[in-house]
């Protein structure tokens, strides 16, 4: 049994490990649940995964090339266009007139698995020219040669680009199985016109993260007493800020008013005042520089947070030893630690929120303020029964969500626990629906 895993989180080297800290909580679950539930499978995968990470986890590393180069332009679209032309004339003929090196090892594969995320469709626009076009041709392209195809673990749409939608829906449509990761995509999708059929919501691998999914045993209450998370009677609330957290402005714009942060201030402000609780201000992204001279280094969250902090100390209104900021550069397991020593959560970034319902912690959502609706976000929350908690773009008033929360944390935390058991079972039968297509 062989296995193709690729998509669009096919993204650069170091990105799925050291960049976004969402994307480990995710991959290596569904590394590990593959070789579970095919035992003995070989996995190849397009995804840009360290050597570490790779024998550890036993899949073998295809050159970026085989997917999605950046660096080619056009020239990724021409060979997308190449391979897709040879696989219809295989799916009339039987007979293969060429060959490239994708095509070859989607010959030698039983499934190729589509890993795409909530990429899948308008939002990966920004992630490459033509990026989600070559995707669909990737995917085309193994469907006429005959190769079964998942994809797994999705959140897709929306998609409304007229060049590209009915091509995708041909594409969607002759997926052997989709396994969503929640419900709300469905609706979407529905909306946009694609048959659903063959789609089926369970809850996504990230769920399953825990600390056997851990490389290395972790000092829990080293990094708690560390980050001052157990010093005082209070009780120690989260806040994950990501760039799409603030109004206007574009993902990458670094520069912002100090009214962006202006909701953020204030409920600190009103959690220290009012509740005497700890707010910790955390980044749940990081970046890296590349090999040779490897090394992690804080990235375009932190720097909101810093700002946040700076503003909270610049306006004067609160007692700073009640907020801190989580300056240490944390491996992601350690990250999944820190988060699971909480007592309550706030996100703007999905798999901060995971991390934080998979471990029973009450976590409170919002939406993006700006770029693409987040709709995964409400679809996950679906998944635990937790919608109500998750604060849509429309309707930003922070204080009145988060009394609705503090003042049932517990009762929501014994529900989480009631709850988790079966979130979990869930991710484990969207595994077996991908089993029983091969």
């Amino acid at each position: 049994m062989r296995i193709l895993v690729t998509g669009l989180c096919s993204m650069h080297w170091g990105r799925m490990e050291y960049g976004n800290i969402g994307n480990y909580y995710i991959i290596v679950p569904l590394f590990r649940k593959l070789h579970e539930f095919y035992p003995g499978v070989e996995i190849v995968t397009t995804l840009q995964l360290t050597e570490n990470f790779a024998k550890r986890e036993q899949i073998s590393i295809l050159p970026l090339e085989n997917y999605y180069s950046w660096q080619a332009g056009e020239v990724d679209t021409q060979i997308a266009l190449k391979e897709y032309g040879i696989a219809e004339i295989f799916s009339q003929t039987g007979k293969l007139m060429s060959s490239t090196d994708y095509i070859d090892e989607v010959m030698k594969c039983d499934l190729v698995i589509n890993f795409s995320g909530d990429m899948w469709g308008d939002n990966s626009v920004g992630m490459g020219a033509n990026r989600f076009l070559v995707d669909l041709l990737k995917t085309r392209t193994a469907q006429l040669l005959g190769t079964k195809t998942a994809f797994f673990a999705s959140s897709p749409g929306p998609v409304t680009d007229e060049r590209d939608i009915e091509f995708a829906r041909i594409v969607y449509r002759e997926f052997n199985i989709v396994v969503n990761r929640e419900g709300y995509s469905i609706k979407i999708l529905e909306e946009n016109g694609f048959d659903v059929s063959k789609t089926k919501s369970y809850a996504c691998p990230a769920y399953l993260f825990g600390e056997e999914y851990y490389p290395e045993v972790v000092d829990k209450e080293k990094i708690w007493e560390t980050e001052g998370m157990k010093k005082k009677k209070c009780k120690s609330i989260g806040l994950i800020l990501a760039t799409y957290s603030l109004p206007k402005g574009s993902f990458d714009d670094w520069e912002r008013k100090d009214s962006d942060f202006i909701d953020y201030v204030e409920l600190i402000e009103y959690i220290v005042k009012e509740k005497k609780e700890k707010v910790i201000l955390i980044s749940h992204s990081n970046g890296f520089e590349l090999p040779p001279n490897f090394k992690r280094i804080h990235w375009r969250d932190y720097k909101m947070i810093c700002r946040l902090y700076e503003i909270l100390e610049e306006r004067g209104n609160i007692d700073m030893q009640y907020v801190s900021r989580v300056d240490t550069l944390y491996e992601p397991w350690e990250m999944h630690a820190l988060i699971g020593g909480l007592d309550m959560l706030i996100s703007g970034r999905v798999h901060g929120a995971v991390a934080g319902l998979g471990q029973c912690v009450p976590t409170l959502a919002f939406d993006y303020k700006n770029g693409p609706l987040a709709h995964k976000m409400f679809g996950f929350y679906q998944v635990v029964g937790m919608e109500e908690y998750v604060i849509p773009r429309d309707d930003f008033d922070f204080i009145k969500y988060f009394d609705a929360m503090y003042e049932n944390m517990s009762a929501i935390r014994e529900e989480l626990q009631r709850s988790m058991m079966a979130v979990r079972k869930k991710v484990e039968d969207g595994f077996k629906e991908i089993v029983s297509i091969v």
